[in-house]
């Protein structure tokens, strides 16, 4: 009887120190959980263990093989650090430089103009049958003007910003900052909205450059 206990005890041990050897190790443990940069900055974020670094969106933020974060453009996104164990997350928020001017509220193009009234919140100057034009709310923005078909109840389907020429580098980093940018026509895209957009520039005006707003398709 003294035997089959011993056995036993023998066997449990047993047991019990291959669990302890199997037993699975922490996640990967980071020196921060959210970072805040501008376009533009990096940080290094360090971690515990040999990882691979990803990002769930490289057009807000990129992250490279040792941890280093470079800001991309405007919004929030998480890079992450993965290994056998298990993996851990940090969030990247990408704050703007610059906010040179309020855009127009290109969600609402392809609907009734009735609900963009009830939405746009800056002053109306003037109204005719294809277009309505709002007072801009910063000195050098002259006015916010969007264009719609006629009819009962007429649709939206792009907007104009016309902005003193003195401010045409700061418009320009303001949307490097927040769009993605086609040199071969100097354009700006939103692939990222609904409806997608497309950005477009008219320097033609004496006083002012025309920034038009309009749907689009991505290629």
């Amino acid at each position: 009887m003294l035997m089959k206990r011993m056995l036993l005890l023998a066997v449990l041990a047993g047991i019990a120190a291959g669990t302890a050897g199997c037993k699975q190790q922490d996640a990967p443990k980071l020196d921060r959980q959210a970072v805040r940069l501008y376009v533009g900055d990096q940080v290094r974020i360090t971690v515990d263990r040999p990882v691979a670094w990803s990002a769930a969106d490289d057009f807000y933020a990129t992250v490279d093989a040792d941890g280093t974060v470079t800001a991309r453009h405007v919004g929030t996104t998480t890079v992450t650090a993965t290994a056998d164990s298990g993996s851990a997350a940090c969030t990247v928020e990408v704050q703007p430089r610059y906010d040179t001017f309020e855009e127009p509220l290109y969600e609402l193009f392809g609907q009734p103009l009735s609900v963009l009234k009830k939405a746009e919140t800056r002053e109306i100057l003037e109204e005719n049958d294809t277009s309505i034009f709002y007072k801009g709310e910063r000195p050098y923005i002259a006015k916010v003007q969007y264009r719609f078909d006629k009819g009962e109840d007429p649709v939206v389907f792009y907007a104009n910003i016309f902005i003193e020429k003195s401010y045409k580098e700061e418009m320009r980093n303001f949307f490097f900052e927040r769009y993605e940018y086609d040199g071969s026509n100097d354009c700006f895209y939103n692939f990222r909205s609904i409806p997608p957009i497309m950005i477009a520039f008219d320097e033609t005006e004496p006083e002012y450059i025309v920034v038009t707003y309009f749907q689009t398709h991505k290629l």
